[in-house]
């Protein structure tokens, strides 16, 4: 089964880290959905702990805030950070809780103890998670599923590959790049909207059916279910969707992306990668487009003898 994880904020005394968290870890016992404390962190050096925590909430898919102790800081700083980045969340606090006036209008789960609280949790959270990750882990694998395929065999059948410093831009720029497949990648922060690469608008060879692969790499941990990048074929139908954090496995390597799209034999092709996210960092190496099958052959002879 694969694993999610989600954040989870609360008071730090024996009796939360103990009973509060047996209680929601039995509610999730069997779903595949772990949580995280932010004590599992550990402070190197001068990095304050909130920095680490910001880190694991924006990673995780969503997160759990107790808010019943209301003279406690840290959850309510942590609620925000969640708040800011638009992150999936559940308020949670025990019944008869004196709500502050700035967060009093926010859905939240009451509960009256630690058992009810493992029910709510079944009937409030779990069901609608499980339904958002199943909707996710559907698109990705019916419109850009990861693919298990080689750089040097796609390069290989590739009958064209344009390298993506070599594209047009909205935001970033070049770098060397020592993984890269030419010792160079167009790199760009997240933290701006719109296309990171797009173009070139030129013919392919033949009608048929081609698939162009993206080889690309993030420094975004890959628990996140956000959607973080488009990646698109497109000459006035549009092939491709979103690409989740969730798919880039390892942060930091070059993984290969597919678009499967049908070539008329004629019309100007553009290939994009367009932003989605509000934060990290993207290496772009290449785009190479493969033939999966023929059209009229005739045809195709005649545009490869231009």
């Amino acid at each position: 089964m694969q694993e999610y994880h989600f954040f989870v904020a609360h008071e730090f005394s024996t009796q939360q880290r103990d009973d509060l968290r047996d209680a929601i870890e039995r509610a999730f016992k069997g779903t595949g959905l772990n949580p995280y404390y932010a004590d599992m962190e550990v402070r190197e050096g001068q990095t304050h702990i909130l920095h680490k925590v910001k880190e694991m909430i924006l990673k995780t898919h969503f997160g759990i805030y107790d808010i019943t102790n209301t003279q406690k800081p840290n959850v309510f700083l942590e609620l925000g950070i969640a708040m800011a980045a638009d992150k999936p969340l559940y308020i949670i606090c025990e019944k008869g809780t004196q709500i502050p006036a700035d967060v009093h209008g926010l859905d939240r789960i009451e509960y009256t103890s630690y058992k009810n609280l493992t029910g709510e949790i079944k009937k409030k959270i779990i069901k609608k998670e499980k339904e958002r990750l199943a909707q996710i882990n559907k698109t990705i694998q019916s419109q850009t599923l990861y693919k298990e395929v080689l750089d040097h065999e796609v390069r290989q059948k590739a009958i064209r590959i344009y390298q993506a410093e070599e594209l047009r831009h909205r935001f970033g720029y070049q770098v060397e790049d020592e993984t890269a497949s030419n010792g160079k990648a167009w790199f760009a922060l997240l933290s701006q909207g719109g296309h990171v690469v797009y173009g070139p608008y030129e013919e392919l060879a033949g009608l048929g059916k081609y698939e162009a692969f993206f080889r690309m790499k993030m420094d975004h941990n890959y628990y996140s279910t956000e959607a973080v990048l488009s990646i698109e074929v497109s000459m006035g139908v549009v092939w491709g969707g979103p690409v989740y954090a969730i798919e880039f496995r390892k942060p930091n390597v070059y993984q290969l992306f597919g678009v499967e799209f049908e070539y008329p034999g004629t019309g100007l092709l553009e290939f994009r990668v367009y932003n989605l996210a509000k934060r990290g960092k993207i290496w772009i190496d290449y785009i190479a487009i493969v033939r999966l099958s023929e059209g009229d052959k005739e045809c195709n002879n005649k545009k490869e003898a231009k």
